[in-house]
């Protein structure tokens, strides 16, 4: 089965802004020194000259005169931020919170830096890197239906990061979470499908098939009558079938056969429809094949075994699907003279 793979989102992000005066609500903390003064119009006068590095020198010796200046740290950030050195400017907007926690330019900019951060690590698929950041993430204020979407990615990527990571219930979390944002269906439907899929594969892992089953028809259903297919689409008629094979095997264990043939008819043309898209599987001939068995179709399962070996002539178990092709034409010789006889 072919690699997972998700798409960046490209959020509008707004640049980062220095502030040149007071910090909104500041209090007596907040208050520059004469020295801090003179230093911040030096400051300002450097960065309308676009003197990224005089201005960096300048809000630092302004940091050390006033330690206590939330805006000096938020505007040392936003300088290390465009120099490229992040953890640094995460740690500035960070000490620029904590001094004054209710500073809505810096929780703007830590979201963003932090977004930016887990996104980039992400895309290098260093997936624990990228937790690092996004669940530092998680837990800053996301005021406004403008910080939706990001929220939302953000809860996504770390269920794609934690799936990745083999961490089946904290990707559960956080992708149930993204499904729970309001209006997420109608705002984002790709990002809500996607989400959806991942909770259906997470059930297929954890042997909850009839939970995976649900994921993936409404996976499908999403794209009902759209004439694109996302990348997904076919593993996810894949995946309702395998879900339905493997019910219908433990019923059987079981001695359940009621009804039997009626499932094997409804698995049938969703392992069809994997193998007609082509996706890199062997098991859905596997399984297309077996269902045709118990159907006792003979037939397609001899042409459906045919059309593995073609497919796949370098398997590790090409023996083995050679071996059950024979046995398979012989039960079909034996299905044709026992209705000779009849």
């Amino acid at each position: 089965m072919k690699r997972h793979t998700v798409i960046i989102a490209a959020l509008l992000l707004l640049a980062f802004a220095f502030v040149l005066g007071a910090a909104p609500a500041a209090g007596d903390a907040q208050k520059l020194s004469k020295k801090g003064e003179k230093l911040m119009a030096k400051f300002h006068k450097a960065i309308q000259e676009k003197k990224a590095d005089e201005a960096l020198g300048l809000i630092q010796q302004v940091i050390a005169a006033d330690p206590g200046y939330a805006v000096a740290y938020h505007n040392q950030g936003v300088l290390l931020h465009q120099k490229g050195q992040v953890d640094e400017a995460i740690a500035s907007f960070e000490k620029s919170l904590q001094l004054q926690p209710d500073y809505a330019n810096a929780q703007n900019a830590l979201r963003q830096s932090l977004f930016e951060a887990g996104k980039a690590a992400l895309a290098a698929q260093d997936f624990a890197k990228s937790n690092a950041y996004l669940l530092k993430l998680k837990d800053q204020p996301f005021p406004g239906a403008d910080n939706q979407g990001m929220l939302a990615f953000t809860r996504f990527y770390l269920g794609y990061n934690f799936y990745n990571l083999k961490q089946y219930p904290q990707a559960e979390e956080n992708f149930a979470a993204c499904l729970a944002l309001p209006g997420l269906e109608a705002g984002s439907p790709d990002l809500f499908a996607n989400a959806t899929y991942f909770m259906g594969m997470i059930s297929f892992v954890k042997k909850d098939h009839a939970r995976s089953v649900e994921y993936f028809k409404k996976y499908l259903q999403l794209f009902e009558g759209k004439p694109q297919k996302p990348e997904f689409y076919p593993f996810a008629s894949f995946f309702v079938g395998n879900n339905l094979f493997r019910i219908l095997e433990a019923e059987m264990a079981k001695g359940q056969v009621a009804g039997m043939e009626a499932k094997v008819a409804e698995i049938i043309p969703y392992l069809e429809k994997a193998i007609a898209d082509k996706i890199p599987s062997e098991d859905a001939h596997v399984l297309l094949g077996n269902c045709f068995v118990y159907a006792k179709n003979y037939d397609k399962a001899i042409a459906t075994y045919q059309q593995l070996l073609a497919a796949y002539p370098q398997s590790p178990e090409l023996a083995s699907y050679k071996s059950f092709l024979e046995q398979l034409q012989k039960m079909q010789q034996q299905e044709l003279k026992a209705k000779k006889k009849r």
